[in-house]
């Protein structure tokens, strides 16, 4: 069994973890001179991370801290990537992975989908080259000004089995399961069900408020599949005492105070630290060069509210 390693969310600044098969999709899509390329973005709000509402236990698999900034990275780990792992082969394994993790922790079926307050296309992608060899990829994901909390519908995905067995049994790596047999159990409609992109719309009624803490980025690649690519702590845990809280971000209707929120993810493949510490350089000076063209750009994205049929 081949699990990728997560490791603790970053102390002080958001992370973003990928899974493993949004790699494996770009690897064959590139030797393949296929599609692929950022497609959606998804706003979800996680509760506070206290038991039993979110939380999960590790014990079983020798890991005993109990700081979700750790924990939920191993979760994902050893819970949700070997779920990917033995059932790669169908197009949303990572959406429903990701699902039933939450699940895993606690979180009902249907407080998952109310929580999902916002989901918008992917606004931009470009790629910045500083110097010979090094450069990185950038994909900016928005919440405009005059955002409205999101309505859709979920749908089943039909082919999917309500047990998914481990491919290797007897294997003695560490991993994570539903039961003593190595399985995992899809025996609910609710746990097969995906996000139906197709059925998009903003409440046109009420102007509410909404509450966001980690963004979910979805792919697209030469099946037209939006595909789970990973997701982003925006910030880290906060130890409350008595709970864990992520930090929260809160988009006013039509504030005219405020331009939204922009969310520029700068990706690349294989990093050293000296390449990271240049991208956070360029990137304090991309944001202090560009903010009157965020401003303008703001106008335009209020008036063109995400339409999602392509």
């Amino acid at each position: 069994m081949n699990l990728p390693i997560f490791n603790t969310l970053l102390p002080d600044s958001s992370t973003y973890i990928t899974f493993s098969k949004a790699h494996l999709d770009f690897d064959y899509a590139i030797a393949n001179n296929q599609p692929y390329y950022f497609s959606k973005m998804v706003a979800l709000k996680l509760p506070l991370y206290e038991n039993p509402s979110f939380f999960i236990d590790l014990n079983s698999i020798n890991i005993t801290e109990t700081n979700p900034n750790t924990v939920i990275p191993k979760a994902m780990q050893f819970y949700m990537e070997n779920i990917i792992n033995n059932g790669g082969n169908f197009d949303n394994i990572v959406e429903l992975a990701f699902y039933k993790l939450l699940n895993k922790c606690g979180i009902k079926y249907s407080d998952i989908v109310n929580n999902i307050v916002y989901i918008n296309k992917m606004m931009t992608s470009n790629f910045v080259r500083t110097e010979n060899n090094n450069g990185w990829g950038e994909v900016v994901a928005v919440v405009p000004n005059d955002a409205k909390k999101v309505k859709f519908e979920m749908k089943l995905v039909n082919d999917f089995p309500k047990t998914l067995q481990s491919t290797s049994p007897n294997n003695t790596d560490e991993a994570l399961y539903d039961n003593g047999n190595k399985q995992y159990l899809f025996d609910t409609d609710d746990s097969r069900k995906v996000i139906d992109f197709e059925t998009i719309s903003y409440d046109s009624v009420n102007n509410d408020d909404f509450e966001f803490n980690v963004l979910l980025f979805f792919y697209r690649d030469n099946k037209n599949i939006d595909k789970l690519h990973g997701i982003n702590f925006i910030s880290p845990f906060i130890n409350k005492v008595t709970n864990f809280e992520l930090p929260t971000y809160h988009k006013k209707y039509n504030d005219s105070r405020s331009i939204g929120y922009q969310f520029k993810l700068n990706l690349k493949t294989v990093n050293n630290e000296a390449s990271r510490i240049l991208i956070e350089e360029h990137n304090d000076g991309f944001w202090t060069t560009h903010f009157d063209t965020l401003s303008r750009l703001s106008t335009f994205l209020d008036s063109k509210n995400i339409k999602f049929k392509d």
